[in-house]
């Protein structure tokens, strides 16, 4: 059914009526709750609480042990015996002689004399040969080692040391070793027999 005024026809205006209406209706209850409902915002009261931490200065102090004083135990005394002591001592006579204390005789050492000091020179009694060293044998190496030695008062050989070595360090051990085995007649000094320093060659040969 067509009609010749369009807005007679109620069917085509009812969407467009129903949307006014929504929009009428929300704008009336926003403005109904504006004006009807008072929001009120009030703040809580809390109490307010503040800790104050107060520091004070304390003074170590040292606890004092006190010691007890244990009571001293007071010895009892003891009554000797009453001896009868005569007035007078005497000291008996003795036939021992008083000895003063003993004091050992300084014993001194011999004086070593040189060899061109002497008065009669120390005589090679006898002499041992030395043996050659095997490593200096193998190399076929001579050489010779003087030896300084001590002749004592019995013309024993006391001590012996190496003054120079051709070449060094492969005759040195044997030299002293025959050395120390070597006799002499005795030096003498104004008679008397005396230590005396003397210095002899040792050879190192091939044969």
């Amino acid at each position: 059914m067509k009609y010749s005024d369009p807005q007679a026809d109620l069917r085509t205006q009812f969407p467009n009526a129903f949307r006014k209406s929504i929009v009428i209706s929300l704008l009336a209850i926003l403005l109904l709750s504006l004006t009807c409902v008072e929001v009120m915002v009030k703040p809580i009261d809390m109490p307010e609480y503040q800790t104050t931490i107060k520091v004070e200065d304390i003074p170590i102090t040292k606890r004092k042990v006190e010691q007890k004083k244990q009571p001293q135990r007071r010895a009892a005394p003891i009554m000797a015996e009453e001896e009868e002591v005569p007035d007078t001592v005497t000291i008996e006579e003795t036939d021992l002689a008083p000895v003063d204390s003993y004091v050992p005789p300084e014993i001194e050492a011999p004086e070593i004399v040189e060899f061109y000091a002497l008065e009669k020179p120390p005589q090679v009694a006898s002499k041992v040969d030395p043996e050659y060293p095997d490593f200096a044998r193998r190399s076929e190496t001579e050489g010779a080692v003087m030896v300084e030695i001590i002749i004592d008062t019995d013309g024993s050989v006391e001590s012996a040391r190496v003054i120079q070595a051709r070449p060094k360090g492969f005759f040195e051990e044997a030299a002293i070793k025959a050395a120390k085995q070597w006799k002499f007649t005795p030096a003498e000094q104004r008679g008397k027999p005396v230590k005396v320093r003397y210095q002899i060659p040792i050879e190192f040969k091939l044969n």
